[in-house]
């Protein structure tokens, strides 16, 4: 059975709740941790070795103080943020309208597989139900299996028709684009 906000995973409860400007460095720990541990092998170690946690803290906290703060949300452990989602309306130009998107969503290696990354998304999932939306998006880079398998086990299709290509740390990537229905 899927978790939902307030079960328990292991020794922890796991709460989720919209974020909040103080969560900047949190957010941000998590970002880093988790980009360091899914994207070695697949972005330049020299990128993900420069990654600052202060220059994404900084980042977050404008996100934050910028952006409605119910398109971030986080998975709280006891007093730590484990992981977050930011979904809201598809950012795509040839997205149909009600299609929404999941932006980003990461937790943090040590909760990896133990159900917060299924909690953030059905919860975004709900939101964007409740917002309308009868369809969402996400992207994923194609040389990322482990979090394709992630996203197929929560119903989400491949796209082969939508391919792009990303350029970070001076590397061309390849993503992909999944889809799921909604409701």
């Amino acid at each position: 059975m899927p978790l939902t906000a307030g079960d328990t995973l292991g020794p922890y409860e796991v709460l989720t709740r919209c974020a909040k400007a103080g969560d900047a460095l949190a957010i941000a720990v998590v970002h880093v941790g988790a980009w360091k541990a899914a994207y070695r092998g697949i972005v330049p170690d020299e990128f993900l070795d420069s990654l600052s946690l202060e220059q994404r803290s900084a980042a977050w906290r404008r996100i934050l103080l910028a952006d409605p703060p119910e398109d971030v949300c986080v998975a709280q452990a006891r007093d730590t943020i484990v992981g977050w989602i930011s979904a809201a309306a598809s950012r795509d130009l040839d997205a149909v309208p009600l299609t929404g998107e999941i932006w980003a969503v990461y937790v943090a290696p040590a909760y990896w597989r133990n159900g917060v990354g299924r909690l953030l998304c059905q919860g975004a999932e709900r939101r964007l139900v409740k917002q309308g939306f009868n369809e969402v998006t996400l992207w994923v880079l194609k040389d990322n299996r482990s979090a394709q398998d992630f996203y197929r086990s929560m119903g989400f299709i491949a796209d082969p028709q939508c391919e792009r290509t990303i350029v970070w740390a001076e590397t061309e990537l390849q993503e992909i684009r999944m889809h799921k229905r909604l409701g």
